[in-house]
Order: structure tokens, then sequence, then C-alpha cells
């Protein structure tokens, strides 16, 4: 099996970035995956909501928010929400969730190295399923320090490390088969493994875990899903998307074979969250 091109090469691409995210389209394709076969019991919003605890008046500066998953619950809950990602067309999406709140969300365009944010101004700073995305992390991680109170929470989720990675399997065995080169998975830059790097900057840090797994009753369902994002994982990626066709067809052979076998595809995923105080008096 060849050597998989270095996970940094293509999670912070400017280009692969603005394809996933110029908007929500492939987003929301995976966010309606994770609606309609997830396995736990568990709503996955609920869960988070739990780990931010928002009060009313809590200033909670949201790092990498893309659509603005969670703007709506929080604003309901009284908090006010500052909003920040280099996507324009997330912000744009994000907008949209809190445009009927007393107070909406503030939005701002801007990295998550340079926060446009003053010393001390959050009461909580989320930054979810996002670092793998940075190029800088321990910067970014400072950033989230420096503009959060003494006393402030930070809650910095990302995937499990076993997330997703039974599609990945799929992938790299259809790749290779086709000639391409797979590249790794990009949440392995930065996965519920990595508490180190998060307590390196807020010392403290407690994991919790989100156990969950997609079950995908058959392969079309689980296509979809795929083709959102991890058929574009190969080091040799054409302009014109020229692999993704026999892609597909090669990793859905795979996964219609899984379907007959075992009755389903089941994928485990989940996240895990880091949480920690900022030291200091509230």
């Amino acid at each position: 099996m060849s050597r998989p091109k270095p996970v940094s090469a293509y999670a912070t691409d400017a280009l692969y970035l603005a394809e996933q995210y110029g908007d929500a389209e492939r987003l929301n394709i995976r966010r309606e995956a994770h609606r309609l076969y997830t396995e736990s019991d568990v709503p996955w919003l609920d869960w988070m909501l739990a780990r931010i605890a928002p009060r009313p008046g809590d200033v909670i500066a949201d790092i990498g928010c893309g659509p603005g998953t969670y703007h709506a619950a929080l604003a309901q809950r009284g908090a006010i929400i500052v909003g920040v990602d280099t996507s324009l067309g997330m912000l744009l999406d994000a907008r949209r969730e809190t445009l009927q709140a007393v107070q909406p969300a503030r939005l701002i365009q801007a990295t998550a190295e340079q926060l446009p944010l003053a010393d001390g101004c959050a009461d909580c700073v989320v930054a979810n399923h996002m670092l793998y995305h940075v190029s800088d992390q321990v910067a970014a991680l400072r950033e989230m320090a420096r503009i959060l109170k003494p006393g402030g929470r930070a809650i910095i989720t990302t995937n499990r490390a076993d997330a997703s990675q039974r599609l990945h399997d799929l992938h790299d065995a259809a790749a290779e088969e086709l000639g391409y080169t797979p590249l790794e998975n990009m949440g392995l830059a930065f996965d519920g493994s990595h508490s180190e790097r998060v307590a390196a900057i807020f010392p403290g840090v407690t994991t919790h875990e989100y156990v969950d797994a997609f079950v995908f009753p058959d392969a079309a369902s689980a296509l979809r899903y795929y083709a959102s994002g991890i058929v574009d994982a190969i080091a040799e990626r054409p302009a014109d998307g020229s692999h993704r066709g026999p892609l597909l067809d090669a990793v859905a052979r795979r996964m219609e074979a899984i379907v007959a076998e075992e009755g389903v595809l089941r994928v485990p995923k989940g996240a895990t969250s880091f949480v920690a105080v900022k030291a200091g008096p509230a």
C-alpha cells in the first residue's frame, strides 16, 4: 500500500477549503446524514449544548462557526453570539440562523490565528470541528485563550480518532485500485487523541466523549455522504473532477457488498470535547 500524502497538505489547502466550505451545500449533506442515520439516542445538539451550558447574557465566541449550527439554540437561551469564520458564504448562512432573535449574532470574517476581538471579551469560546483546518493550531488556541475572560470556559470539539475511518478505508482501497494516491483522513490533524495540544494552552482540560456511529441502510445513503467530501481525498485530484465517477463506482461496489453481507453499513463516528476554564477570578 502506498504511503498517503501528509494530511496537512490538503486539510489546510485554501482551494480545497473553498470548494468544501465556500457555502453550506456539502456540509448540509453531511449534517443530513448525521440527522438521518445516527445510532445514538442522545441528539448531538443537546449533547453539545450541555457542554457549552450557556447562561443569559453570556458572550459566546464561536470560532470557525460555519453556518451557525448552534446559534439559534444559543440565542434562545439568551446568549450573545460572536461568530468567526474565514468563509463569507458560511457567514451568510449563519446570519439567517438568528435573524429573528432579540440579539442576532455578530458575524466576522477572519482567521482563527488572528481574531479581531478584544482581550477578555468572551465568557465562553467554542471551536467545533475546525482546528484540523488551521495551519497554526497553537496560534489559534492562544488566540482563543486571549479573548476568553478569566474564569471563562473553552469548549474545543473534534472528531474521535476513529471517526469515519471505515469510509476512508473503502476510499483508500478504491483509489489504489484506480491508480490514485489516497490522502490521509484530514481529521487526523487534530482529533480526540490530541488533548495535550489543548492542555498546553488550557491547563486542567477535561475530556468528554460522544460515542456514536452512522448506520446507513443502503449503499446509496452512504455514497451520498462519501461524495460530499472524502471522494476528493487523492493526491492527483484533477481540476475537472474526472476522478469522481470512477471512484464513486468503485466505492459503491464495496459498500453494496458490505450491506449485502451485514444488512447495513455501520461506520463509527462520534466526537471528543476538550473543556477547560481559563485561570483567574471569574
